[in-house]
């Protein structure tokens, strides 16, 4: 008699079990290459608070994220590097509300093999990784900067690409390029020397913006409003992103 009570418990204990995990509500997100480091510890502790949902993440170029969208991709919160991609969204219709910026990005310029000004580096490199412009927004700054600081020169040759800014630290890493721009997050998440790299302050910060889109569940919109919290901020801040501060 007691072995089939046991045996009903456990039973009831394994069907109650299974039965949560059910109810679990998946989060489909996508997200800016650059903001792997800080999103996987905001996500981690946002899991942790909310049990019921579990968050997959896609990281990729803000361009190419959009681009998804676009064609149908089942995401509920995109956080794009700027602004611009998903103000394409919103004009679309595709989004709840116009973006909401929540942190600023910093470009810097990795230069492992090399010390000293990057103007310098920069001016005898002879291959310099970075994001693909078209799509990626630390690529975009990376050429706005070539071109302000380095007005009669023709980098075209010197440069390559990746598809994000992931694949351009990755490049440097590997010791396949000698220098490249990246994120300064990438630097913070990868334990880099500060002499390793520069932060390149005469390029103003980017708006790392967040919008829901239609097909935002619950889960979507908790997580959208945990990255303005104290303690999200707190983690981008770690990161080497600039905090948010709305305007009053």
């Amino acid at each position: 008699m007691m072995y089939r009570l046991a045996a009903l418990v456990f039973a009831l204990l394994a069907l109650f079990a299974n039965s949560s995990a059910l109810a679990k509500e998946t989060v489909h997100i996508a997200a800016a290459s650059s903001l792997r480091g800080p999103l996987e510890i905001i996500v981690g502790n946002f899991e942790t608070q909310h049990p019921e949902y579990e968050v997959h993440i896609s990281y990729a170029a803000s361009g190419k994220l959009v681009a998804q969208v676009q064609h149908g991709a089942p995401y509920g919160l995109v956080l794009a590097a700027e602004p611009d991609y998903l103000e394409e969204l919103h004009a679309r219709q595709l989004t709840l509300s116009a973006p909401q910026h929540f942190s600023y990005g910093q470009l810097v310029l990795w230069h492992p093999q090399q010390h000293g000004d990057a103007l310098d580096i920069l001016r005898d490199a002879k291959r310099i990784a970075l994001a693909q412009p078209r799509h990626a927004p630390y690529g975009k700054i990376a050429m706005r900067y070539l071109e302000q600081e380095f007005p009669d020169t023709d980098f075209t040759g010197r440069l390559v690409y990746g598809e994000n800014v992931a694949q351009a630290a990755h490049r440097v890493y590997a010791g396949a390029v000698p220098l490249g721009f990246v994120a300064l997050s990438q630097m913070l998440q990868l334990k880099i020397p500060e002499s390793d790299y520069s932060v390149l302050t005469s390029v103003e910060p980017l708006p790392q913006a967040m919008a829901l889109t239609k097909q935002a569940q619950s889960g979507a919109r908790l997580l959208y409003s945990a990255l303005l919290e104290d303690a999200a901020q707190q983690v981008l801040t770690d990161y080497g992103y600039i905090r948010y501060v709305a305007a009053e």
